[in-house]
């Protein structure tokens, strides 16, 4: 009897030990559009764009250039754990700013892309 009553107790643990977990992680802080447009090619200063964005996360030099590189990463897991199989499905998105300066410390370009918003929950861990 003793032996059957531990027997369900663990079944019934493993059975309750199972389950799903759905997480969510940022990195990098959210660019904001109406800044971005105040960037003026030619006009605006490096002090200027560090005003409007804060500190970049990157400073890359190279070709009498300056480079600065602003990013926001977007990432959602959502898992299965079951006790033989756990299904983990990730998808990470992010947006992108490269701001590059000539000599004279003013802008010269401006490369933005953003994709985080479209980061989708998505259950099922195979195919699309």
């Amino acid at each position: 009897m003793f032996k059957r009553c531990t027997g369900i107790v663990l079944m019934a643990v493993l059975i309750l030990t199972q389950g799903c977990v759905v997480t969510r992680g940022t990195l990098g802080e959210p660019l904001r559009d109406e800044s971005i447009a105040q960037i003026k090619k030619g006009l605006s200063t490096m002090s200027e764009v560090v005003a409007l964005l804060g500190t970049p996360e990157r400073v890359v030099r190279g070709n009498d250039r300056e480079i600065f590189h602003y990013y926001y990463y977007d990432g959602k897991s959502p898992a299965l754990l079951l006790l033989v199989l756990n299904l983990v499905r990730m998808e990470v998105k992010s947006d992108n700013l490269y701001v590059f300066f000539g000599r004279n410390g003013l802008v010269e370009e401006v490369l933005y892309s953003k994709r985080t918003p479209n980061v989708e929950f998505k259950l099922w861990p195979f195919g699309s």
